[in-house]
């Protein structure tokens, strides 16, 4: 077993602030805005020398030092010296970052051809481990959680097993889909005549994948006998249709999936001993990957839908990608993100503006996760700060309240977020408007609203 390599990935960073997306971790490392830092971050949020991460006896601890915005992991801020756990998320200043105890091959940039496939720090491994597989001799089983990307995986392959410029054909088919053992091998194997009344001659989806590949997911729904007869079709490279005893070759390419996982895979051991295995790990544990993958697909929806991209991506900021890292799509997967991005689009193709679609669609999405929208200072509890107030010229001598100037914005979100404090300030903060959840409750009673 090597040696782990400790990282930080930089999951955003606003323009002009980036120097490098990806280091490894020494003992002691320097996060700061100063040239000497060991990752300078030239953001006028960041201090100098913002935070330190150093190696203890049990792994790594984060600290602040002093700066002036303040260091944030996990979407709270830290005061003095804590664990920095593997997979932390950490804000600064106006930039995301993720530590990893063991970055290992993340720390290595993408191969120029990604094969469609989002996120530069996790896709390269991936990639790696199809293109070993689609060199190979074996058939392939890709193995992640619902939602990972198995399919785009499939994608993949077809283009690094071609010949050409040209990606082999895809036949997919869900095989939980099959509702009985008859059904399933009828069904991949096809089917001679007079072998079941009602039922024609037909060609199974082995025989029409031929020459290209033949996608089954879901593989380990498959019944044990219709696994064997697979297995020996993968062993030979030969099939018969049920009610025939001739053996047919075929040069099909197999691609299975599954959702499921060790020790409890419902595939056999043979059959699982003569596949190569490619994981897709879950949206989870690829965090830095998210922002990456979100505003790629959002780029592609907003030009599908004539929007100006140029114009509605600047709407997004720290805030936005502290968010969706926090969450980290944890049950959704890459799906997730592509039903954010749907919602985003839905809010805009019905006349919603641009940015209240951004406002509302996070808040209603993350409202009650854990978000990391709540940047105050920290204060003691006794000296707790006073509203802000900003003057306005009403008369000479008049000055209005911050809140009861912006009253009709922050009655309307809080309507939208159905009463919900945390989702109604991280509405308003995402649309420009300081507040607190103190203060907004205080003038919400005022006003009648609670």
């Amino acid at each position: 077993m090597g040696t782990a390599t400790p990282g930080l990935l930089l999951a955003f960073a606003p323009p002009g602030t980036l120097t490098t997306d990806r280091c490894v971790v020494s003992n002691r490392f320097v996060v700061g805005r100063g040239s000497d830092s060991d990752l300078p971050l030239f953001d006028d949020k960041v201090s100098k020398q913002h935070f330190v991460l150093s190696k203890g006896t049990r792994g790594f601890f984060i600290e602040d030092l002093d700066s002036t915005n303040g260091t944030f992991v996990g979407g709270k801020r830290i005061i003095g010296k804590q664990a920095c756990p593997d997979g932390a998320v950490i804000r600064v200043g106006k930039n995301v970052l993720v530590f990893h105890a063991n970055a290992g091959p993340m720390l290595t940039p993408p191969p120029a051809t990604r094969y469609g496939m989002d996120g530069p720090f996790h896709s390269g491994t991936i990639i790696q481990g199809l293109l070993e597989a689609a060199h190979s001799n074996r058939h392939v089983l890709l193995t992640g959680p619902s939602g990972s990307g198995k399919e785009l995986a499939a994608k993949a392959l077809s283009h690094m097993l071609a010949s050409g410029d040209v990606p082999l054909n895809i036949l997919d088919y869900n095989a939980a889909r099959f509702t009985s053992e008859d059904e399933a091998t009828a069904t991949l194997f096809g089917v001679t005549a007079r072998v079941f009344s009602n039922v024609d001659p037909r060609p199974g989806l082995i025989e029409q994948a031929g020459g290209g590949i033949l996608f089954l997911d879901e593989v380990h729904n498959l019944p044990n006998r219709v696994q064997r007869a697979l297995l020996r079709t993968l062993e030979d490279g030969q099939f018969s249709r049920i009610g025939e005893s001739k053996r047919h070759r075929t040069d099909v390419r197999f691609v299975l999936a599954s959702n499921d996982a060790p020790p409890t895979f419902g595939l056999a051991h043979d059959l699982l001993a003569r596949l190569r295995e490619v994981h897709i790990p879950p949206l989870h544990q690829r965090v830095a990957d998210i922002s990456h993958i979100f505003f790629a697909t959002l780029g592609a929806a907003l030009n599908d839908n004539g929007h100006d991209v140029d114009a509605i991506m600047p709407l997004f900021g720290t805030d936005h990608v502290e968010a969706m890292c926090l969450d980290g799509f944890e049950t959704s997967n890459v799906r997730g993100v592509l039903d954010l991005v749907d919602r985003l689009i839905s809010k805009m193709v019905t006349g919603v503006e641009p940015k209240s679609a951004v406002a509302t669609v996070f808040a209603e999405r993350f409202g009650s996760g854990p978000v990391a929208l709540r940047h105050q200072k920290v204060v003691p509890a006794d000296r707790e700060e006073p509203p802000p107030i900003e003057p306005v010229k009403e008369d000479a001598t008049t000055t209005a309240s911050h809140y009861d100037i912006y009253r009709e914005q922050i009655e309307s979100a809080y309507h939208q977020c159905n009463g919900n404090l945390a989702a109604t300030e991280r509405m308003l903060r995402s649309a420009g408007i300081r507040c607190t959840r103190r203060w907004l409750g205080i003038y919400l009673k005022k006003w009648g609203l609670r």
